[in-house]
């Protein structure tokens, strides 16, 4: 023990640690503060070393075998690629059930198509009749894939509901 309480001056046979606890205590902090910050610059660096890919769903898609497709009538909704499949008489046509206002999933109605989200409506068409929604419901063009499948894709669109079935040569 020191001969005065605050006093660092140190007795040479004394059993006083070698350090003082608000040194420890200062070290620790210092040893901490330094901990963080290189775990923070590893995080930083291993985010810019790991590819920024968006995980989007690509663009051709496949909706099924000819056969199975048009063997019902109907218009069907598949959660995945966020489309409505309708088939009539041999025929088919692909549409977006996205809401051109801000991308919410738009819902069937007995008069064509609401939007839960701000109110959008559409006829059964796809043509904006009410709420925010500045532009129809695209329709997408379909085509026989290489594979035998009917192919979807969405980069190829069009508005005119006509245009947009598709008779497959089986």
């Amino acid at each position: 023990m020191p001969k005065y309480r605050n006093s660092l001056n140190k007795d040479p046979g004394s059993n006083d640690p070698l350090i003082s606890r608000r040194s420890f205590l200062a070290l620790m902090g210092v040893g901490a503060c330094l901990v963080g910050a290189g775990a923070l610059t590893g995080a930083s660096v291993l985010g810019f070393l790991y590819p920024n890919a968006m995980k989007v769903p690509p663009s051709v898609f496949s909706i099924g075998r000819p056969d199975e497709i048009l063997s019902r009538d109907g218009k069907v909704f598949s959660p995945k690629q966020k489309v409505f499949v309708e088939t009539l008489s041999g025929k088919v046509r692909v549409q977006t059930a996205v809401c051109t206002h801000l991308g919410c999933t738009v819902n069937m109605t007995e008069t064509g198509y609401a939007c839960p989200c701000h109110g959008s409506t559409y006829d059964r068409h796809g043509k904006n009749t009410g709420g925010p929604a500045p532009l129809p419901l695209l329709y997408f063009l379909v085509s026989l894939g290489a594979s035998g499948e009917l192919m979807v894709d969405k980069n190829k669109t069009t508005l005119d509901w006509n245009e947009a079935w598709y008779t497959p040569n089986v």
